[in-house]
């Protein structure tokens, strides 16, 4: 029996990481072990290629409707401590869906989402931080989310 061809689906945007960087610090605790503090940025370009798309102006390290899915990987397991997001461009804009913010890319236009993501962990260990997926829509009245599902890792930072 010949075996069916499934086709692929072709992504609506494209992502291009323009810098990532990874940064620790300690934090000197009292008659306790010592806590550091990982942060990572991305600077991600996104285009929009064949239509408009919304991008949810949100980050999170779960499977919630959020435009930027994370996981944080290491020598052991590290917590998260704050995320902070941002986004512009020539032509980019924000409109809020009922409790959702996204950011608007016009067809052809690049937005520039800058992502920092700090991590608590232990000292003597490594981590990193890898994007898993980009959640857009083409229609912010469809509850579908077009899914970009290409690893994004960071820099890995050695926590001494």
């Amino acid at each position: 029996m010949p075996s069916k061809k499934v086709p692929l689906v072709e992504s609506s945007i494209k992502v291009k990481v323009q810098k990532t960087q990874a940064r620790f610090k300690r934090i000197r605790e009292v008659k306790k072990p010592d806590t550091g503090i990982g942060e990572f940025f991305f600077l991600l370009d996104i285009t929009a290629l064949n239509k408009d798309v919304y991008i949810p102006v949100s980050i999170a390290s779960g499977k919630k409707p959020t435009g930027f899915i994370y996981a944080i990987s290491g020598t052991t397991q590290g917590d998260i401590a704050t995320t902070a997001i941002s986004v512009s461009g020539d032509g980019v804009s924000q409109l809020t869906v009922g409790t959702i913010v996204y950011a608007k890319i016009p067809v052809t236009k690049v937005a520039t989402f800058r992502l920092l993501i700090e991590t608590r962990g232990k000292i003597g260990n490594e981590y990193n931080v890898l994007i898993t997926q980009i959640n857009y829509k083409q229609d912010t009245g469809d509850a579908r989310y077009g899914k970009f599902l290409e690893a994004l890792p960071s820099k890995s930072v050695r926590f001494t």
